[in-house]
């Protein structure tokens, strides 16, 4: 996803680029020829800082930092930098919209407008349904119109909420509707369209149909389970000495942006890291699991690596998409995502076939795929027995909680409204642990 930032804080500073290995962990396969790469690629694409790492067969076997997070003050990136994802956040998006459907909370094909507040509709379509599935492939007809996006903006987190942001652009009495604007002139279901909105829709509704915030159900579901501390939505979770600076290059100089955010966060605002990212890619790698707890089932991880709508977009899954990498004598198609943002270049692609997956990312504008050309190529050659597992595992701490049994702690109906137990009635459960459980009691 790439936003326009509206208010730059500038400075201006020369760099090099160095590796940082010495900063972080060991590498378990350092390799002069590939540290070259990436660092002459540093410097064609004016990244001023870059993490990456590769994981195989459930293990770290390649891992290493270069540059700068902070130009200004000289500081390293090193292997625990956190960078914001841009629309590789959308995969984790999609992450907590499958696990209700697993739930058998919502149906990917349901009409959203069975949970939403207000009704959506696509202007001149007033009887074509919008499906979850077609939020996570783009096929929804909602346009980003960013002339009102980007007042969805602030610095260093958003100050309007996500569900207002959604009032406002969704609903035909918001601040922001646009009838025009806002959504294709054409059915849903029927055009492949790229949209942030369709995807920070998605996840309001994860916020509504479970009766969280949607940072706290990703952090009870998802970040949690895989021991990922260092991963959150909002700037103001993180310490700000351990979040990269964005950067621009012109003219020779590096010029830092603020740290920003945006009311549409579910788009593309997480924050997080190469070691963190690991663990993500060994759960899906790993068909959902991570030590002892899991985040999806295998078949909801084949589900959203099928693609969906071929003769719209041959490439687009359930929010993953394919994308092809080139080793020496070939290529591959991999699923993943890239994002882009003011000041922010990412990468992250698996190979379930090879068990593969690796992640760069940077706190610079220009493109990284070469330089997953570059680990991939390598991480074909690796032997797993060489690598490392990630931390949590290897001390067996499968669950950040003490296991509890859970309990109900509330009773919502589908538009997300406290309620006593009825009949007659959908009502969704909510439980202690960040379940769901949908209830209907005949009389």
């Amino acid at each position: 996803m790439k936003h326009t930032i509206v208010k730059l804080f500038l400075f201006i500073i020369a760099l090099s680029t160095f590796s940082t290995s010495v900063l972080s962990q060991i590498n378990p396969n350092p390799n002069a020829t590939v540290d070259a790469f990436i660092q002459n690629e540093m410097n064609i694409q004016h990244f001023p800082g870059v993490s990456a790492v590769i994981v195989k067969d459930n293990k770290i076997v390649w891992i290493n930092s270069y540059g700068y997070a902070d130009v200004a003050n000289a500081i390293p990136v090193q292997d625990t930098t956190v960078f914001l994802l841009a629309s590789v956040s959308k995969v984790f998006t999609g992450t907590a919209t499958m696990q209700l459907y697993e739930n058998n909370i919502i149906g990917l094909d349901d009409d959203v407008n069975q949970y939403l507040p207000w009704q959506l509709q696509i202007p001149g379509f007033p009887n074509d349904s919008i499906t979850f599935r077609q939020l996570m492939t783009h096929t929804s007809s909602i346009q980003d119109n960013w002339t009102a996006i980007v007042g969805y903006y602030g610095y260093p987190d958003p100050t309007i909420t996500l569900a207002d942001c959604m009032q406002r652009y969704f609903s035909t009495n918001g601040s922001d509707y646009n009838a025009a604007a806002n959504f294709l002139a054409q059915a849903p279901g029927s055009v492949f369209a790229y949209s942030n909105m369709a995807t920070a829709l998605n996840g309001y509704l994860t916020e509504l149909v479970s009766g969280m915030s949607f940072d706290q159900y990703c952090n009870t579901n998802i970040f949690n389970k895989l021991c990922m501390n260092k991963t959150a939505w909002h700037f103001s979770d993180f310490n700000p000495n351990d979040v990269a600076v964005p950067y621009h290059f012109s003219n020779g100089n590096y010029i830092a942006y603020p740290q920003y955010g945006f009311a549409d966060y579910p788009d593309g605002q997480l924050r997080s890291n190469v070691t963190d990212l690991a663990n993500f890619m060994i759960a899906y790698l790993n068909g959902g699991s991570f030590g002892s707890n899991s985040i999806l089932s295998q078949a909801s991880i084949s589900q959203m690596w099928t693609v969906q709508f071929p003769l719209l977009q041959p490439n687009m899954g359930l929010n993953w998409y394919k994308q092809i990498l080139y080793y020496n004598g070939g290529s591959s198609w991999l699923w993943g995502h890239n994002g882009g943002e003011s000041g922010v270049s990412t990468n992250m692609y698996l190979d379930p076939v090879n068990n593969i997956g690796l992640c760069v990312l940077s706190n610079g504008e220009g493109t990284g795929i070469n330089i997953c050309d570059e680990l991939y190529n390598y991480a074909l050659s690796l032997n797993s027995a060489t690598g490392f597992s990630p931390a949590c595992l290897t001390t067996g701490v499968d669950d950040l909680q003490p296991a509890k049994q859970k309990k109900l702690i509330k009773i919502i109906d589908l538009l997300g409204r406290e309620t006593p137990l009825k009949t007659n009635t959908p009502l969704i459960k909510i439980f202690s642990d960040g379940s769901a459980e949908k209830c209907y009691i005949i009389d």
